[in-house]
């Protein structure tokens, strides 16, 4: 029974640490998001300004590519804007931050349970059950998940607590494998707007080749 008591505090450990995973993700995209339609936003008004200073005449190369690229910016800025506001990140990140405090509270509770049972208290098979219960009832109160990537980073950050595989105080996984881990959690969190970021930028550049008349 101590055992089971024992895996279900490592079960609600993973779940509240791959939670705050995940809601610092979901604030990380969400700040990163802001930041770049704002800017992207200002890049097609500069645009614009700056089509009328180096394209005056119309009907040049020049005016008509600024023209081609000011429009796809405009309503590629309007189709991600809805998208981003739909997805709703900074919503779901404080829900799971929430929960994840409910399960580190869940957590601390459970490690009192264990404590107790130390000292020789025993517990009935319907208080195990309930415990179980309470857990199922926290985890299941929050809407959203957390993702695999969030928990694999979790079990790397944890690497060597005996819980996720260390033996012998040795981690479960190597320093190169933390890095990759953690860089792939990261690359997640941006990989959309760095994309377009290069490519915004790849058709800045190419302005300078077109020819002005």
């Amino acid at each position: 029974m101590r055992q089971f008591i024992s895996d279900l505090r490592t079960r609600a450990w993973r779940t509240s640490g791959s939670r705050y995973n995940a809601a610092r993700r979901l604030k990380q995209r969400e700040s990163f998001s802001t930041f770049s339609l704002a800017m992207l936003s200002a890049l097609s008004v500069a645009a614009a300004v700056a089509q009328r200073i180096y394209s005056p005449q119309p009907g040049t190369p020049l005016d008509n590519y600024m023209t081609a690229v000011s429009i796809a910016l405009g309503v590629f800025l309007l189709a991600i804007s809805l998208v981003e506001w739909g997805a709703a990140y900074g919503a779901k990140a404080d829900a799971l931050h929430r929960n994840a405090e409910d399960l580190t509270a869940y957590q601390l509770k459970l490690a009192q349970v264990l404590a107790k049972m130390d000292a020789g208290k025993a517990l009935e098979d319907s208080e195990v059950d309930a415990l179980r219960v309470e857990y199922e009832t926290i985890k299941d109160r929050c809407p959203h998940n957390h993702a695999p990537s969030d928990d694999e980073l979790f079990r790397t950050q944890q690497r060597t607590a005996p819980e996720f595989g260390a033996a012998n105080g040795k981690p479960a996984t190597t320093n190169w494998d933390a890095f990759v881990i953690k860089a792939r959690w990261q690359w997640s969190t941006i990989w959309l707007f760095l994309l377009i970021w290069i490519a915004v930028t790849i058709a800045g550049a190419y302005a300078f080749w077109v020819p002005k008349t």
